[in-house]
Formats: C-alpha cells, sequence, structure tokens
C-alpha cells in the first residue's frame, strides 16, 4: 500500500509518517527539506516535478507514478488539490476527482452549482466580467466583496459601495463579486465517507476590516447547540452539491441570526494552525485523518487536553520594527505554542493578506468564557512594536555581516556553508511573515497546515 502526497510542508510530512504502508512525496523544485522535524530518512521516496506544469506532470504520473501502483494520491496544499485529483484520476485510484476540486477551488464556480440547488446557501454574487450582473448587485446590495475566483489566504479581498469605483482589473471573470454579509465567520472541518460528512471541529474566526483572520476560537463560544447543528446541516448541504463524498473539507460559512451563507470551502484540512485546535480539544489528529482517509486511516484519537483552544496572530502597523515582546502570562488562559517571525530592524508591510501576519500564539483556558477573554488579552497587547521612517540595527543583518567576514578570511579553497545550507539542516518553508526576504524563487504551495 503507497500513499502519495502532493506538495507536503514538514509538518505535514510529519503526520504522514503516522500512516500504515509506504509513503512516496512529490514536491516541487526547490520545496524545503522534508526532514526538518526530524523524520527519520529513508523511510519514504521523494521525488521532485513541477505539477503546476500540466504537461510535465502527466508525463511524471505515466512515467514513475503508474509502475510504482499506488494507494491513492491526496494532497493538504491548496495548489496540490487539482494535481493530486488529476493523478488519481489518471492511474484510477483512491482520491477526489478533478471535477469536484475544481467546484471548491473555482469560487464562481461554487456559487453557480449552489444557485441550481440550494441557493438559501448563497448571497447575491456576480461575475466581474458581467457588467448587467454587475449593475444590479450594486443596486440591490450594498457594500460588495470583490475576491479572486482561485484566490487563498485573504488575499486582494476589497470591499466597494459604488460600481463606479470597481476598477478595471476586477471587471473581469477572474472576480467573483458577492454582497457583504453580516453575522459571525465560523469554519468547519469536515471528514466525508460514502457521501456522509463528520464534523470534528468548528472554530470561530475573528477578522480585521481587511478580511485577515486574526484569531480562531475552538470550540466556538457564539455557537449553541442548536447552532452548531445547522451549521453542521448547511456544510453537509453544500458538500452533497458539490458532490464531495470522500476525504477531507474546510468550509467557511457566516451565521447572521438563522441566515447562514457559505463563503467558500476546500477539500482540504484548515490552515492557520486549526488542526493544533481540533487535537487539543477533541484529541483528533486532524492532519493524520486529511492525508490517511484514502488508506482507510479514519479519525485517530488520542485524549483532548484542553476544554478550549485558540490561535491568535500577530499585527503591527506598517513601519520598521523597535521591539519584540515575550511571551506573556496570561490571566485568563495558558499559551502553550508561541512564534515570531520578525525582530529589530525588520519591515513591516500593510496588512493586506495572510501572509502580512507577524507571528501567532496557541492559547488554551478553562471554558469559552476564559477563552474568548485570553483572546482578548492578548490581542490587546503589542507583541510587535513598529515606527514608521526610523532605522534600526538588525540582529539578522549584524549576524549575515559576521558570517560574510568569516567567508571572506577562509583559506583559499575552502568552501563555507551558512547554517541554513548545511546537511541535515532544517530550512524555512517560505520567507518569514512580515520579513523582506523574498521567497524561493520557485512556485511553492500555499502552506495550510
Amino acid at each position: 500500500m503507497t500513499l502519495v502526497v502532493i506538495g507536503a510542508n514538514p509538518t505535514v510530512a510529519q503526520a504522514a509518517e503516522a500512516l500504515p504502508g509506504d509513503l512516496l512525496h512529490v514536491q516541487l523544485p526547490g520545496a524545503p527539506a522534508l526532514d526538518r522535524n526530524g523524520l527519520a530518512p529513508g523511510t519514504r521516496q521523494v521525488h521532485t516535478v513541477d505539477f503546476h506544469d500540466g504537461t510535465a506532470f502527466r508525463t511524471f504520473v505515466d512515467e514513475v507514478l503508474k509502475p510504482l501502483s499506488p494507494t491513492a494520491v491526496v494532497s493538504l496544499t491548496e495548489l496540490g488539490l487539482e494535481p493530486a485529483a488529476v493523478a488519481a484520476e489518471r492511474l484510477g485510484v483512491r482520491g477526489v476527482t478533478p471535477a469536484v476540486v475544481r467546484r471548491t477551488r473555482d469560487k464562481l464556480e461554487m456559487r453557480r452549482a449552489l444557485e441550481l440547488k440550494a441557493p438559501h446557501l448563497n448571497p447575491a454574487f456576480a461575475s466581474g466580467d458581467d457588467p448587467d450582473a454587475v449593475a444590479r448587485l450594486f443596486a440591490g446590495h450594498t457594500p460588495v466583496v470583490a475576491k479572486p475566483v482561485s484566490g487563498v489566504g485573504s488575499n486582494a479581498v476589497a470591499l466597494f459601495d459604488r460600481a463606479a469605483d470597481l476598477p478595471t482589473d476586477r471587471r473581469t471573470a477572474g472576480t467573483l463579486l458577492e454582497a457583504f454579509v453580516g453575522g459571525l465567520e465560523f469554519s468547519v472541518e469536515t471528514l466525508s465517507a460514502g457521501g456522509r460528512h463528520t464534523v470534528v471541529g468548528i472554530a470561530q474566526k475573528g477578522t480585521t476590516g481587511g478580511f485577515v483572520e486574526v484569531s480562531h476560537m475552538m470550540p466556538p463560544p457564539a455557537l449553541d447547540a442548536r447552532g452548531r447543528a445547522r451549521v453542521e446541516e448547511a456544510v453537509g448541504q453544500l458538500l452533497d452539491v458539490l458532490g464531495l463524498t470522500e476525504g477531507p473539507s474546510h468550509t467557511e460559512v457566516k451565521v447572521d441570526g438563522d441566515h447562514i451563507v457559505v463563503i467558500e470551502t476546500h477539500n482540504r484540512l484548515g490552515g492557520d494552525g486549526i488542526a493544533d485546535l481540533v487535537r487539543l480539544t477533541t484529541g483528533i489528529d486532524w492532519r493524520v485523518a486529511a492525508l490517511g482517509w484514502a488508506v482507510g486511516a479514519g479519525l485517530p484519537r488520542g485524549q483532548a487536553t484542553a476544554p478550549t483552544a485558540a490561535t491568535v496572530f500577530f499585527t503591527a502597523p506598517p513601519g520598521t520594527v523597535t521591539a519584540v515582546a515575550p511571551p506573556p502570562s496570561l490571566a485568563h488562559g495558558t499559551i502553550v505554542e508561541w512564534e515570531v517571525g520578525v525582530e529589530p530592524g525588520d519591515q513591516v508591510r500593510p496588512l493586506r493578506s495572510s501572509t502580512d501576519r507577524l507571528g501567532m500564539a496557541v492559547v488554551t483556558a478553562a471554558d469559552s468564557a476564559a477563552c474568548v477573554a485570553a483572546v482578548a488579552e492578548l490581542t490587546a497587547l503589542p507583541i510587535v512594536t513598529t515606527q514608521p521612517g526610523v532605522t534600526v540595527p538588525s540582529a539578522r543583518r549584524a549576524t549575515n555581516a559576521r558570517a560574510a567576514d568569516d567567508r571572506s578570511t577562509a583559506a583559499p579553497g575552502t568552501a563555507q556553508l551558512s547554517a541554513a545550507h548545511q546537511p541535515g539542516t532544517a530550512q524555512p518553508d517560505t520567507a518569514r511573515p512580515g520579513s523582506t526576504a523574498p521567497p524561493s524563487t520557485a512556485a511553492q504551495p500555499a502552506p495550510v497546515a
């Protein structure tokens, strides 16, 4: 039994090690090494191919994967979902079909499918290239949300009050326009098997005015048992309409009173550490389950360790980082994970998408009220302090300068590698959030796990 995993990051690769059978990873050229978390070498195969190049990838599937007779092909990264579906269909093995994946990734196609079979889950919407529909939408609904049809990470999502303000580059088939929906937003993690959908966790979101997610709380404090049942029913209806009968899904909905509207869905687990919230509050290893459904792993469950948990993301105004605070002691919860991706001297960009966030913490608490208080407490603290128009000495630049000096004094003919490139040393998944360092020149799948 061999499971093929497309585009794993090191965290996903580590989860895959818990599955039975053999593993075969397919990575993009230049992708980070998968052994950064201490995976045992030699326990799985790793192949490199540009799976965004359709012709090259199909050749790879036929010439490399087919002779190995894999059992299933899966992916948990957004840009690997369609290649995984194509490979599974081409090989005739378990996986999600390309048509279903397309309906989850193309937000306009999802809207049109819901319009036919479950219109109550839709807001009013229009394609950006349909001027009459756009005019009708603005005439009856304001404000209007404009988003890329295949966008991820809250990138390029904007709010408009008038059709006249809509720029030319938003009047294309690549833009979906929707009536803004009020209420609270929730994300729903679901595992489907044989057309039956099991909800493994619901998180309540906190977002900025620009739609960037800055917190997730699980279980959702604003949903009672009736509200949770209604959300679960709505998500089940959505998945039925799209034909997603097998595997994981991550669905975002808004709830305003008794009205539930689907925002978007994906046939993968949610990012932003939501898998960790599932594990902490239910004991379910959501990463393992989301990978292993195709090889019969089911829902591996351990012991829940916290009644409630949350992820909180750090942001700061644009400018130069002047200070980074250490982890605080909270009055209402306990910090169990802490990561800040910037340091004094780094530049902070405007908060336009998830990649502009500066770090995150995972917090546990005794109950929902304490979790809400802990999130509010941590959000109010100035974890990263910035100031526009100042220059602050950077520890990173000083370290790099010392390393350059060391290399310049090396004996002729000797090669010195920086610590980041020593054999077996961990490599970062991408450039750090908030850093001016560019990511790898190779196109990388969006990390979601």
